[in-house]
């Protein structure tokens, strides 16, 4: 994290989520709709397509955000500077990563690299440690939603900050100011009374319950609350040879070589290889509410063998308007990631969930504003009980601010 921690880079910061993703959320519910309304199964339903797209978008936004960042970076007399050098992502080589730990006095100069660690960076172990975690925490949601409501989903989730605040102390002996702890309870318990107390948001809730499906949930939120303290770590670790934008570059990269893979292999095959693996763990697996959780959604493998990048680029071809909504939809997500990402450096991750878990609210409230939706009391109190949250933290920004200037003035 950086010392850049102001009110107005924060709200900044802020507002670009708010607005982008505000954007990304409505094409999103766009593409469920059918194109044609003669034709209800023509739908796009290529979400790995889809995926893939938005992560080799979010490169090339990465990409030209640190060329033109860098610009002035100049190389030594004499000597050209690789692209990795010019994006600074040279840290990424194992010779690379070991001078950036030195630098940072987290080696010693001329240790021997042993293992793994002589042909893959520390670094870039972690990026994939992260990578593998998103994907896990991204596939038990999906697997959570069989057996949970969405509004049950969307109230557990308010409570993600817990999960973050807790794997940053057990997982890298993190400490954090008081005030921190105050301010997660209450957003926390802000947020809660505002999705929890809603007349059908309740009964919603109440109806999508099932022990299974909260199990999948909790482990879904240790599993990303891993993830950002990983990426925590990682800030913690490589200061100033590490950026948030070059670590969006380098996450989107992966995502994007392991869709693009999955894009390559025959719908008919990976259907047919789901389905056997899932049958085989669940024969070995109890007891059996786990083989039940292996098998959930698994149909007969379907008799197509064109790769789904293939037949996902057909099918944009014959929809030149769905073409050109998926494109946006990628860029809405690529500059939202550059907000995330410059977030997450220069604040941490508690900041930046804080952030994404009161975005439905500020969403819900302009929804109420423009709509004239109507609010029962106890919302009212979470609304004002989140408001206190965020009004302590950037109180305390700022004072951290006042201290560091005076610091360095005196």
């Amino acid at each position: 994290m950086t010392s850049q921690q102001g009110i107005v880079p924060l709200v900044a910061c802020a507002l670009s989520i708010y607005t982008m993703f505000l954007v990304w959320g409505l094409l999103q519910e766009k593409r469920e709709d059918p194109l044609d309304p003669f034709s209800v199964s023509e739908r796009f339903e290529y979400g790995v397509l889809l995926n893939a797209i938005q992560s080799l978008c979010s490169c090339m936004a990465a990409t030209l955000y640190l060329l033109c960042r860098r610009r002035h970076v100049a190389s030594a007399p004499g000597q050209s500077m690789s692209l990795l050098q010019r994006l600074g992502l040279d840290v990424l080589t194992p010779s690379g990563c070991e001078r950036a730990l030195v630098a940072r006095g987290k080696r010693k100069e001329g240790t021997q690299r042993t293992g793994l660690s002589r042909y893959v960076s520390p670094l870039l172990q972690q990026y994939l440690l992260v990578s593998a975690l998103q994907s896990t925490a991204s596939y038990l949601s999906l697997v959570a939603l069989r057996h949970l409501s969405f509004p049950a989903i969307t109230l557990a989730k308010s409570s993600k900050l817990v999960p973050v605040l807790v794997m940053n102390v057990l997982l890298y002996r993190r400490h954090f100011a008081p005030y921190k702890y105050l301010v997660v309870g209450l957003v926390t318990l802000g947020v809660w009374m505002f999705m929890a107390l809603g007349k059908k948001k309740a009964a919603a809730v109440a109806h999508g319950n099932s022990a299974l499906g909260m199990s999948l949930l909790a482990i879904h939120l240790l599993i990303d609350g891993a993830t950002n303290s990983t990426q925590d770590e990682v800030f913690a670790t490589y200061a100033s040879y590490v950026s948030g934008t070059q670590m969006m570059l380098v996450m989107n990269a992966i995502s994007a070589t392991y869709m693009t893979t999955a894009l390559l292999v025959p719908e008919g095959l990976m259907h047919y290889l789901l389905m056997h693996t899932r049958q085989w763990l669940a024969s070995l697996l109890h007891p059996h509410w786990i083989a039940a959780m292996l098998m959930a959604g698994v149909r007969a493998p379907e008799l197509t063998w064109t790769p789904q990048l293939v037949s996902g680029f057909q099918f944009l071809a014959r929809h030149p308007d769905a073409a050109r909504d998926v494109l946006a939809y990628a860029l809405a997500g690529a500059l939202g990631q550059i907000a995330i990402f410059e977030t997450l450096e220069r604040f941490g991750s508690l900041t930046l969930v804080s952030i994404t878990v009161t975005r439905k609210l500020f969403t819900m409230l302009l929804s109420i504003l423009v709509y004239k939706h109507h609010l029962r009391s106890l919302q009212w109190i979470g609304v004002v009980v989140v408001f206190v949250g965020l009004f302590i933290e950037m109180r305390e920004k700022q004072r951290q601010k006042r201290a560091a200037t005076h610091a360095k003035t005196s």
